[in-house]
């Protein structure tokens, strides 16, 4: 059991989020009539719903998205990391669940919380905004936006790994078992707090160029699908350059001594310069959690597949109100390096 310091620091936290966010919908809802509340609603619900249509548009009707598939699926059929591991399974099903749990919680997140961000930043911290970035050449700006985007993910994603609480929730995204294409999906909802507050900020004070985010959304989103694939590669000599299927499985590795390291989400010179980098480039470990009591999917029925999601989002806080740690996932691994 978790020591009882542990478990009324987590409890003070967490009344201390459930009251400030009390305060802040009761303010909010303080200046509406029932007609202004009602239609605010409405407006927040259509706006929910267009967001939810513009990310599935984006997915399913995107040329790169079904060329990534099937490349993917290419190189699983050729040269497959797990040669045992279906393609079509109760975890694949489940991640092709998630794939649209996650764009509905990801349009709630956008609505609700990115534009409140953005807005709160314009209104009271905009001063902080630097313009200087914008006097360079194109791609200078290109370049440096590009790396930077990507230091401040490698930053978030090493934070969620060495945060406890942080990691109670990502783990979330480490217990497939049988990692594939739709795995990069499978976040919990808090995650996307925590990244878009990583994110979002730096963006705003840089005034990074929209196309920049663009174009490292989009590439990242299908190379992250790529490395995610049951795959036997470590693509040579680019795996000093760039993440790998056979790092990013490292990464997801059941083992614990792995899973404090490969952080990159497109590049790996982060790693490599900071000392997270697995130097064993020819391991493909089996991936998952050693957590027994976490809620995996085991049925095809399609009220378990729509259900699990829902105990999965779930389970990080009751870990959190019980405040045990018995469970090796329930914190991240400390790894010893030699000096």
């Amino acid at each position: 059991m978790a020591h009882p310091r542990t478990k009324d620091v987590t409890l003070l936290l967490l009344g201390m989020l459930a009251i400030t966010l009390g305060y802040l919908l009761v303010e909010y809802l303080r200046g509406f009539s029932g007609a202004r509340l009602f239609g605010a609603t409405y407006a927040k619900a259509v706006t929910i719903y267009y967001y939810f249509l513009s990310l599935l548009q984006d997915r399913i009707l995107a040329i790169s998205f079904w060329c990534t598939i099937v490349l993917t699926l290419c190189f699983q059929y050729l040269f497959p990391a797990k040669p045992d591991q279906k393609i079509f399974s109760v975890s694949f099903a489940q991640d092709v669940v998630w794939f649209f749990y996650e764009m509905m919680l990801n349009a709630l997140i956008l609505v609700f919380y990115v534009e409140y961000l953005s807005s709160f930043y314009h209104q009271h911290f905009s001063k902080l905004t630097i313009t200087s970035l914008s006097q360079s050449p194109g791609w200078v700006r290109f370049l440096l936006s590009l790396l930077l985007v990507d230091f401040l993910y490698w930053i978030q994603h090493y934070c969620n790994h060495k945060v406890p609480l942080l990691w109670r929730f990502h783990v979330l995204h480490h217990s497939q078992k049988e990692i594939n294409f739709f795995t990069d999906f499978r976040y919990h909802v808090v995650e996307y707090l925590v990244r878009y507050t990583f994110l979002i900020i730096p963006f705003l004070i840089l005034k990074l160029d929209p196309p920049v985010i663009i174009a490292y959304v989009i590439f990242s989103k299908c190379y992250s699908h790529f490395y995610h694939g049951n795959i036997r590669t470590n693509l040579g000599l680019l795996r000093y350059v760039l993440v790998t299927p056979q790092s990013h499985r490292v990464h997801h590795s059941l083992k614990p001594e792995h899973r404090d390291q490969n952080f990159g989400a497109i590049f790996s010179i982060w790693d490599f310069m900071l000392g997270t980098q697995c130097k064993t480039f020819t391991v493909y470990p089996e991936t998952g959690i050693a957590d027994a009591t976490f809620p995996h999917e085991h049925k095809f029925g399609l009220k378990s597949l729509l259900l699990t999601p829902v105990s999965q989002l779930l389970y990080p806080f009751l870990v959190l109100i019980r405040a045990d740690v018995s469970s090796p996932e329930l914190a991240p691994t400390r790894i010893e390096r030699p000096s």
